[in-house]
């Protein structure tokens, strides 16, 4: 199967039984959330009780005091070293959370050393502090006990409580890491066995075959075996997933080769489950941030975007889409009024595009078209008659697209990213999917009110190929660099150049 194909079948409706068992079904429409929320939690209550242990030792232990006049500051420094400890000793990962017996294990070690740390800084200050502020040993050596023993009972009590509530959150799917196995074979089934077992939220939703012809309805481990490679990418669709699990053997380096090929159309992180050996060598195994918890996988392709530039891009999406719709507010009330007095029907106008994942949504604009020309599927042209004429002017100076705020906010769409299109936009007479291999890409990433595309001229028609090529290979390069940095450009330039570009019409 051509990957040109699997592209274009993400366009088509997904069929039923691919729909079916969404994960926005779960717990009363809400969405699992990632395993990595409790890291999270833990380094906060982690960095609480290292803090206020820190100025207990300042008050009764350390004699640094008389020497440093910023003992908060001092406090601080020693609460981040002893946090940065807790973090190399792997105290914040998702297998030490889940399972509190490792974490005793891991602890009993990291708080020896801590004590080590805390004598040793104590033996430094005292013989560089003024006699007159010294006490008797005994005093120093009982404070440092109580701080030991109970600094030890705090976080052994507070982690019980967190793997507790890690343990019914995975038991409740509350957390759960969504994972597809690629390979319906003996593999297959040792890790979903493993995954269950370990009881940190990982979990296998379907599995599917490399091949078309292989396919055949069955169960592996419970777990049903739901198609091809095309159908794993409807699946995900209308699933979200994770990551996708490669169990395939290791010599057949071209079929693996054009599998990974074929799955970048769609935000997956890729691995590879090398063999049986790697899950019981990996009892132990403490995986890095991001990847599938408690099982020990070669990585092939991470997310375009990870998890914590996704974070870090919706807080600044939400927070600048509320101070534009305040900013622009009024502005907003105008072009109301002005389409209410030139021409009759309702002010805004809902356009079917496709969004993130290939999934469609609405998009919200000024409507700037005689109603009856609305919903066409026909672009815009330059002095296209279906425009009344302050609709003219709300397109030359983009005031149209003002309402997409709402769809930044509602989370369809980011502030930057590449534009969504009609799904029947054609390109040189042809649909965008069908003219352009790579234009399932673009939906990686949500789409945005701007773009680096915009910003660069290709805005506007696309009556060529040579003008949606260039459109996608400039989308693509900001999914494959994007930063924090480069959307802050982005917007800057298109107060510059997007907003009234000659392609602005």
């Amino acid at each position: 199967m051509s990957k040109d194909y699997i592209a274009r079948s993400l366009f088509l409706d997904s069929p039923a039984d691919l729909v079916a068992g969404s994960q926005s079904q779960l717990w009363g429409g809400w969405f699992p959330l990632s395993p990595r929320v409790f890291v999270y939690v833990s380094f906060v209550l982690d960095f609480i009780l290292l803090y206020g242990l820190s100025a207990a030792l300042n008050r009764n232990i350390f004699v640094s005091v008389s020497i440093f006049h910023d003992a908060p500051l001092l406090q601080l420094v020693m609460a981040l070293f002893l946090l940065m400890l807790f973090n190399v000793a792997y105290l914040h990962r998702v297998e030490v959370l889940g399972n509190f017996d490792k974490f005793l294990e891991k602890f009993r070690k990291a708080w020896s050393f801590a004590l080590l740390v805390v004598v040793a800084v104590d033996v430094v200050l005292f013989m560089k502090a003024p006699p007159e502020t010294h006490r008797s040993i005994i005093f120093y050596g009982a404070w440092i006990v109580v701080w030991f023993v109970s600094g030890w009972l705090m976080f052994v009590a507070t982690r019980f409580m967190l793997a507790r509530s890690f343990k019914y959150c995975v038991e409740q799917e509350l957390i759960s890491h969504n994972v597809v196995i690629v390979g319906a074979t003996e593999l297959a089934g040792k890790l979903i066995e493993r995954a269950r077992s370990d009881g940190l939220g990982v979990r296998v939703r379907a599995i599917f075959e490399d091949e078309p012809d292989r396919y055949t309805p069955r169960m592996i481990a419970d777990v049903p075996v739901k198609g091809n490679i095309a159908d794993l990418l409807l699946y995900n669709k209308a699933n979200d997933i994770d990551t996708v699990v490669i169990a395939l053997p290791l010599y057949n380096n071209e079929a693996i080769q054009s599998l990974v090929q074929k799955l970048t159309v769609q935000p997956l992180r890729v691995a590879m489950l090398p063999g049986a050996m790697a899950l019981e060598m990996s009892r132990g195994w403490c995986s890095p941030a991001g990847e599938l918890p408690g099982i020990h996988l070669l990585s092939i392709r991470d997310l375009p975007i990870e998890r914590s530039g996704l974070v870090i891009k919706g807080c600044f999406d939400k927070i600048v889409a509320c101070f534009a719709i305040l900013l622009f507010g009024p502005l907003m009330l105008i072009c109301v009024a002005g389409i209410k007095m030139t021409s009759p029907g309702p002010v805004l106008f809902l356009q079917k595009r496709i969004g993130y994942r290939s999934r469609e949504f609405y998009v919200f604009k000024f409507r700037s078209m005689h109603v009856a020309a609305c919903n066409t599927g026909k672009l815009t042209e330059r002095n296209d008659p279906r425009i009344f004429a302050f609709g003219q002017v709300m397109r030359k100076l983009s005031l149209d697209e003002l309402p997409q705020l709402f769809n930044v906010l509602k989370g369809d769409m980011s502030l930057v990213g590449p534009r969504p299109h009609m799904p029947e936009a054609l390109a040189a007479g042809q649909l965008y999917f069908d003219a352009v291999p790579d234009y399932a890409a673009r939906h990686r990433v949500k789409p945005g009110i701007t773009g680096w595309a915009q910003v660069n001229g290709w805005r506007g028609p696309t009556d060529t190929l040579h003008q949606l090529e260039n459109r996608v290979m400039h989308d693509l390069y900001y999914i494959d660099n994007w930063s924090f940095t480069l959307d802050v450009k982005i917007l800057v330039k298109t107060i510059f150049v997007g907003f009234f570009g000659k392609n602005a019409y």
